[in-house]
C-alpha cells in the first residue's frame, strides 16, 4: 500500500479538468430546460409572450406625465405591515422575549337609525408578560367614518379624551409616558387606516380604549348596506415615486429584518366580537350579512338585534344588507338637524319654550339630502365605448383574480352591436387586447375573452400607467371597423381592482387631470379591498362604486352595474336654495345620477338662508335638457351627528383636491375645520392621560408594536410583489448549480477506482 502523501491530487487529477464540463451537453440541456419549464409554470410573464397582447405600456414610458402627479414624502415613519418591535430605554431589541405579548381583541357595537350608525370599537389591550409595556395598534375603519370620541376605561374610571392638532397630542401623549401615567392615543395614518396607542400598561393589567365614530349608510337598487373593515390589504408603492402626503403608519411592501419579528406573536389568536342594533323605521322584507354567521333577535317595534354565531379572525370584511318592505321608491328625501354634536354650538337643554326657540334661530342647521333620478324605464340605450380595465398584481392572487376575470366575461357578455369596448390589464406593466376601440363583433369578443383567460396574478401594482392608457384613449382611435356607428358615444371606464396601492392622492390627481367627459367606474374585489382608494376614485372620476366580496356575486353584481350604466339619467347635478343662494354642501361635484342609485349629499344652512329659503332646487341635464326637482326644507331634530358627516365630507374634498402648491392651505384648513367638529383627521388626534402616575420610576416601560390583521391568503403570500419570478430564478439557479455539480460524477468516479487501486 503507498503511503497516503502519495494520494494527493495534483492539478492534472482535478475534477474535470479544464473544459469537461461542455462535453456533457444532454445534461446542461436537461437542466437549462427544466428551469424554463419552472418559470413558465410560476410567472404569467413566459405565458403572455406567445399571446397578441397588444399595446405594452410600461412606467417609463408615462414617465414625464406621472412626475406632475408626484408628491412630497411623509412627515412621518411608516410601519410596515406584521412588524412587532421590542424596544427598552429606545433601544430595539431582538426576538429574545417570547414571552413578552400584546393581545389585541376588538369589540365593536352598531347603533343603526334610518340613514345614520353610530359605532362604538372598544379595543381591549392585554398585558400578559410581566413587563410594563407602551403598545401600538394598527387597524381599518370605514374611510367615510368621521371618529369624534374616545374614551380611555381603566377599570371603573373612565377618561374622556380630548381633539388636538397632531403634533401637539402626540406630545400630550409621550409627557404622559415618560411620566408614568396611563395614556391613550388615536391617529389617523389614512382616511381608512388608523392608530391606537396606549402607554404604561402594568404587568397583567388591562386597558379598554373606546373609539366612537359616524357613518352615512348606503342605499342602492333599493337597499341598504354599509361595510366595516376588519383586516388591513398590505400596499404597493410605484418604483421610483414618493409617497403620498400625510402617510403614516401603513403597511407596505418592503423587507423585514430578523429583529423586527416575531413570529410567534402573530395575530393569529385575535378575535372580533360584532353586535348591531338595527332601527331601520319601516318593515323590512330581506336582513342579509353574507359573509359572516349571525342571529337574529327582535328587540321590539322595528328594532332588530344581530350577533355573530362565533368569534370570527379579522381576515373578512363585515357586510351588512337589508332591503325594506317600499311600495314605490323614494325620489328624494331629506334628513335635518339643528346645532353641532360637539363645541360651544352644541344645544343644551332649554329651559322653556322661547328658550329653545331662540337658540334654533341661532344655531346652524345640517341636512343629508339623498337625490334620486327620474324612474323612467323607456328611455333609449346610448351606444358607448367600454374599457375594462383589470389589476393582475400579486395581491390579486387566488379568488380575487377570479373574481375579477369572471366580471370582465361577464361585462363582455353584456356589449350590443353599437358598442365598442377594449380590455387592460396591469401589473408592473400593461397590455391591451388592442391599440384601438374594438367593435363588439363575434370574432373581436372571441379575442378578448381568450385574452382574459390567459391572465394570471403576479408582479407589482404600477397602476397609474394604466389609468392613462384607460382614459387617453380618444375617439379617433376607433378602429375603422366602427366607424360606421355613431360618433356620439358614453365613454366609460369600469376598473377592477382591490385598490392596494399606497399613492393614492397621486392617483386621485392624475384621475381628475385626465377624465375630461369621461366616467370611471370602480369594482373592487377580494376580502378586503382598499375602500377609500375605490370610492374616491369613482368620484374624481364622476362614477360608481361596486363591492363585490365572493365569486357567486360576480354575475348580479356586474350585471346590475352594466345595465345601470348604460343610460345615465341626470348630469351635471347642482342644488341651489330657492332664492338663488348656493347653500354650503359637500361633495361639490356631484355625480351623475344612475337608475336605482342616489347620491347622498350633506350641507350647512346659515339661520339667514334658512329665513330667506324655504325649499331646495336639484337641478341638471337630462337628454340634453333641463331637470329639476324642488324638495321642502325641513326643521331640524337635536343632533345625531350629521353635522360630523358634513364636516367629513369637507374634508375628504380638501384632501382629494390638494397638490403640492396648496397642500399648506389644505392643512390649515382641515385642522381648523377638525378642531371645530371634534374630528380625528389627517392633522388632528384624540388624546387620553389619566393625571395619576402608575409605573414606578425606577422601571421603564417597553414599546410593543402589534401588528394589524391581515386579509385572506388562498395561494403564495404575495403583496403586490414579483415573488414568484424570483422564486422560479432562484430555482433556475439552483438545477443549474445541481447540473454543473453532477457533470463531475464520471470523473470522480475513476479518481475513486484510481484510489482504490492504488490502496
Amino acid at each position: 500500500m503507498l503511503p497516503r502523501s502519495r494520494l494527493r491530487m495534483n492539478q492534472t487529477d482535478l475534477c474535470p479538468p479544464r473544459g469537461a464540463f461542455f462535453p456533457h451537453q444532454r445534461l446542461v440541456l436537461a437542466a437549462l430546460m427544466l428551469s424554463v419549464s419552472a418559470i413558465g409554470s410560476m410567472t404569467p410573464a413566459f405565458g403572455r409572450m406567445g399571446l397578441q397582447a397588444g399595446v405594452n405600456v410600461t412606467a417609463a414610458k408615462y414617465g414625464e406625465q406621472l412626475h406632475h402627479f408626484e408628491l412630497p414624502v411623509a412627515e412621518e415613519s411608516t410601519l410596515g405591515q406584521g412588524v412587532l418591535e421590542y424596544r427598552l430605554d429606545g433601544v430595539q431589541l431582538g426576538s429574545e422575549l417570547p414571552a413578552t405579548a400584546l393581545a389585541v381583541d376588538t369589540q365593536v357595537q352598531m347603533n343603526i337609525s334610518g340613514w345614520i350608525n353610530r359605532v362604538s370599537v372598544k379595543q381591549v389591550f392585554v398585558n400578559d408578560s410581566e413587563h410594563w409595556l407602551n403598545g401600538r395598534y394598527q387597524f381599518p375603519l370605514p374611510h367615510d367614518a368621521a371618529v369624534d370620541s374616545l374614551k380611555l376605561h381603566i377599570g371603573q374610571r373612565v377618561i374622556v379624551g380630548e381633539i388636538q392638532p397632531k403634533a401637539v397630542a402626540r406630545k400630550t401623549f409621550e409627557q404622559a409616558k415618560a411620566s408614568g401615567k396611563k395614556a391613550s392615543l388615536v391617529s389617523q395614518q389614512r382616511p381608512n387606516i388608523f392608530t391606537s396607542e396606549v402607554a404604561n400598561l402594568g404587568p397583567g393589567e388591562a386597558l379598554v380604549v373606546e373609539i366612537a365614530y359616524q357613518q352615512q349608510v348606503r342605499y342602492q337598487d333599493g337597499e341598504f348596506s354599509l361595510r366595516f373593515p376588519t383586516a388591513i390589504t398590505p400596499r404597493y408603492f410605484p418604483k421610483g415615486l414618493v409617497q403620498d402626503l400625510d402617510v403614516g403608519s401603513v403597511p407596505i411592501n418592503r423587507g423585514l429584518s430578523r429583529s423586527e419579528v416575531n413570529v410567534g406573536t402573530l395575530p393569529d389568536e385575535q378575535k372580533l366580537y360584532l353586535d348591531v342594533v338595527l332601527d331601520a323605521g319601516m318593515a323590512i322584507s330581506r336582513l342579509e350579512t353574507p359573509y359572516h354567521q349571525m342571529r337574529q333577535t327582535q328587540l321590539g317595534g322595528t328594532k332588530i338585534g344581530l350577533n355573530l354565531t362565533e368569534n370570527l379572525r379579522p381576515d373578512r370584511d363585515f357586510l351588512l344588507k337589508w332591503r325594506p318592505l317600499l311600495a314605490e321608491q323614494p325620489s328624494a328625501v331629506m334628513f335635518a338637524q339643528l346645532g353641532r354634536t360637539h363645541g360651544s354650538n352644541a344645544p343644551s337643554e332649554p329651559d322653556n319654550d322661547e328658550q329653545s326657540i331662540q337658540q334654533a334661530k341661532e344655531q346652524d342647521s345640517y341636512a343629508l339630502v339623498m337625490l334620486m333620478p327620474p324612474q323612467d324605464k323607456a328611455r333609449v340605450r346610448l351606444p358607448r365605448e367600454l374599457t375594462l380595465v383589470i389589476d393582475t398584481s400579486g395581491s390579486m392572487t387566488g379568488d380575487s383574480i377570479l373574481q375579477a376575470k369572471s366580471a370582465i366575461l361577464n361585462a363582455l357578455a353584456g356589449l350590443g352591436s353599437q358598442d365598442t369596448f377594449n380590455v387592460i390589464a396591469f401589473d408592473s406593466s400593461v397590455r391591451s387586447l388592442s391599440p384601438v376601440a374594438l367593435s363588439a363583433t363575434a370574432a373581436n369578443l372571441g379575442k378578448a375573452n381568450l385574452f382574459v383567460q390567459s391572465l394570471e396574478a403576479d408582479g407589482g401594482t404600477e397602476m397609474a400607467p394604466a389609468l392613462l392608457r384607460a382614459l387617453s384613449q380618444t375617439e379617433a382611435s376607433v378602429s375603422p371597423i366602427s366607424s360606421a356607428v355613431k360618433p356620439e358615444r358614453l365613454k366609460q371606464v369600469v376598473f377592477i381592482t382591490d385598490g392596494a396601492v399606497g399613492n393614492e392622492a397621486s392617483l386621485f390627481a392624475l384621475i381628475a387631470a385626465n377624465i375630461g367627459r369621461q366616467r370611471l367606474f370602480t369594482v373592487g374585489i377580494g376580502a378586503a379591498p382598499n375602500g377609500y382608494f375605490m370610492e374616491r376614485a369613482a368620484r374624481a372620476g364622476r362614477g360608481t362604486y361596486t363591492y363585490v366580496g365572493k365569486i357567486s356575486e360576480v354575475d348580479a353584481k356586474i350585471g346590475e352595474l352594466l345595465e345601470k350604466i348604460e343610460s345615465p339619467q341626470v348630469s351635471d347635478v347642482t342644488l341651489t336654495l330657492d332664492d338663488g343662494s348656493i347653500p354650503d354642501y359637500w361633495p361639490v361635484q356631484i355625480g351623475d345620477l344612475y337608475a336605482h342609485e342616489p347620491i347622498m349629499v350633506a350641507l350647512r344652512l346659515t339661520p339667514a338662508q334658512r329665513a330667506r329659503s324655504d325649499a331646495l332646487i336639484i337641478s341638471g341635464d337630462l337628454d340634453g335638457k333641463n331637470w329639476q326637482r324642488r324638495l321642502a326644507l325641513t326643521g331640524g331634530d337635536k343632533p345625531r351627528g350629521i353635522d360630523l358627516i358634513w364636516a367629513r365630507n369637507q374634508i375628504a374634498s380638501l384632501q382629494l383636491s390638494k397638490n403640492a402648491q396648496n397642500q399648506a392651505a389644505i392643512k390649515e384648513s382641515v385642522t381648523q375645520l377638525a378642531m371645530e367638529y371634534h374630528l380625528v383627521s389627517p392633522y388632528t388626534s384624540l388624546v387620553a392621560v389619566d393625571r395619576t402616575p402608575t409605573r414606578p420610576e425606577s422601571m421603564d416601560a417597553m414599546e410593543l408594536f402589534k401588528p394589524a390583521p391581515m386579509p385572506m391568503q388562498h395561494q403564495w403570500p404575495q403583496t403586490a410583489t414579483e415573488s414568484r419570478l424570483y422564486l422560479a430564478l432562484g430555482a433556475m439557479i439552483l438545477l443549474l448549480v445541481g447540473a454543473y455539480w453532477v457533470s463531475y460524477l464520471p470523473c470522480l468516479r475513476r479518481l475513486w477506482y484510481r484510489r482504490w487501486e492504488a490502496c
